[in-house]
């Protein structure tokens, strides 16, 4: 198989990846007077997690007078186990209202009473703080802010798999992606953002968007980027369908009278296990839980006791088949969102010169876990700061004039890869996320880990490569092989239970030993890893 090279694509700044943390960036980026060119696998807006979330946004500062930026931090730090990048999340909470001003001049609209948003409780946050979409949808908000990125003169370009990162002595100098046409396309730019997501389809019990496979992740190891906290995924307690692809939001659903989660005897999980205050209880030891209970058996989300007339504001929030009289679900946990990213500063900026991280794709904000409405809060704010800082360092810098030879030696590397022999990509990505579901999930133990990190280690198998589609799922596979690599590694060394990471041979968290995060690097010998003091000033 060929590939047809195309002519350099010239511009300032690259945003590479298509949700709310791209577009957010992009803006950013184009405000300081840069070119600005969003490249995306699939649909710009549409094919992310920003897109199919409920549109939740935590902020404080808009409710009750005691709420505020400080008081928000603190719910993260302490959400994420302290293991959270209090720079960051201090940047996040106190720019959060602002951000909320930026996307209504978007056009983004949010549930109201009056001239007052209707604020959502969750767990792990002391008080209501939480705004939504006005139809508990996160196109609620792509959409007008996809619309106001295009007005503003950024250019999209879709369907592009980004498969390398150009570098110079200089730092960044591009990136190459190849379209399911065939295509290669150069890109020359002085700076680029990542907001390609986490590695959630890792698992095979996953609800995000197609395609996040961790590219983000392993383009910046294969540059010898550091990674941290790669051994932090949350997984969501309660999700429908056979490999838990919708979710059932708890945090609304479980507060209602009556509501509750119920194993095969018919048990009422939470008081068999003692939990009075479902607001003290977080994602991460509700999905525990509820992998041991379903270790057992099924377990149902039970409905019934919702009344029609407490039903009808939940109406976005509810299955269809509720309607019809279907009042009890069967629920599983499913791989929800990633902690663990490539490592940045508060300003988003990796250790390459001219490369950012915003997102998904970054880690720091959330430290061991994920408080409920702060995914939102963290692509917005961040990549506000990182789009603007990516459009001043882009016009400071001299483009590199060495982009045409490295775009040629990227495409004789993919066509070298093909070939006409070989398991199809998507067997092999199957294989793949099985073997991490069963010992790399939510509750994990040594010989689990052991035997995945074993099997990883392995050759790759051979895979049949005869078109451009296939070789970007088979560049997919390597990108979830290597993350799924890291997860593994720093999951074996965090010998302690913490956050969204529980050891069964650890249950307890070690304050005294694990207070610190852990990078993962490439390194002349291979994947290394190691432990660093939390950035908590």
């Amino acid at each position: 198989m060929r590939l047809n090279q195309e002519e350099v694509v010239l511009c300032d700044v690259l945003v590479i990846g298509g949700g709310g943390a791209g577009i957010r960036a992009a803006i950013a980026a184009k405000a300081t007077g840069a070119r600005v060119m969003m490249a995306s696998k699939y649909r710009i807006g549409q094919s992310s997690n920003t897109n199919i979330s409920k549109g939740i946004i935590a902020c404080s500062g808009l409710g009750q007078s005691e709420d505020n930026s400080e008081v928000h931090a603190t719910d993260m730090m302490s959400g994420g186990r302290f293991l959270n990048d209090a720079p960051k999340v201090a940047e996040i909470t106190r720019r959060a209202v602002s951000e909320i001003s930026f996307l209504q001049k978007c056009g983004v609209a949010f549930g109201m009473d009056g001239q007052k948003f209707r604020l959502m409780h969750t767990s792990g946050h002391r008080f209501p703080r939480h705004i939504y979409g006005e139809n508990w949808k996160g196109s609620d908000i792509v959409v007008p802010l996809k619309r106001y990125a295009k007005e503003m003169g950024v250019i999209f370009m879709e369907h592009i798999f980004i498969t390398r990162i150009l570098t110079s002595d200089k730092g960044v100098a591009g990136a190459c992606g190849v379209t399911p046409a065939g295509d290669l396309i150069p890109f020359q730019a002085t700076a680029v953002v990542l907001a390609t997501g986490g590695y959630a389809h890792v698992f095979r019990n996953t609800n995000n968007a197609p395609g996040i496979t961790g590219d983000g992740q392993a383009l910046c190891y294969d540059l010898g980027v550091p990674l941290q906290d790669m051994e932090f995924v949350q997984f969501y307690p309660t999700a429908r369908g056979k490999n838990g692809t919708k979710l059932l939001l708890n945090e609304k659903l479980l507060v209602q009278p009556g509501v509750m989660l119920k194993n095969q005897h018919g048990e009422d999980i939470l008081k068999k296990h003692g939990i009075t205050d479902f607001m003290s209880l977080t994602r991460d030891h509700l999905a525990q839980l509820m992998m041991r209970e379903s270790q057992e058996g099924t377990v149902y989300f039970d409905i019934e006791a919702l009344s029609n007339e407490k039903a009808i504001p939940l109406t976005p929030l509810l299955p269809a088949p509720w309607w019809k009289g279907r009042k009890i679900f069967p629920v599983v946990p499913t791989a929800h969102f990633c902690m663990g990213g490539v490592k940045t500063d508060a300003l988003g900026q990796t250790s390459l010169q001219g490369l950012f991280a915003v997102g998904e794709v970054s880690a720091g904000a959330h430290g061991a876990n994920r408080l409920g409405g702060n995914a939102l809060a963290e692509i917005f704010t961040m990549g506000a700061v990182a789009g603007a800082a990516a459009g001043t360092d882009a016009l400071a810098a001299r483009p590199s004039r060495m982009i045409g030879p490295m775009a040629k030696d990227e495409k004789l590397r993919l066509e070298e890869t093909c070939s006409s022999t070989g398991l199809p990509p998507a067997h092999a990505m199957r294989e793949l996320k099985e073997l991490m579901w069963t010992n790399a999930g939510i509750i994990r133990c040594p010989e689990g880990l052991n035997y995945a990190s074993a099997l990883l280690r392995h050759p790759c198998p051979e895979i049949r490569i005869t078109s451009s589609p296939e070789l970007i799922h088979y560049l997919e596979y390597l990108n979830m092989r290597v993350v799924s690599k890291m997860v593994c590694m720093a999951a074996l060394k965090r010998t302690e239970s913490r956050g969204s990471h529980y050891r069964i041979d650890f249950p307890g968290e070690d304050n005294e030993q694990w207070l610190k995060n852990i990078v993962v690097q490439k390194e002349s010998s291979g994947m290394v890893c190691h432990t660093v003091p939390v950035q908590n000033a």
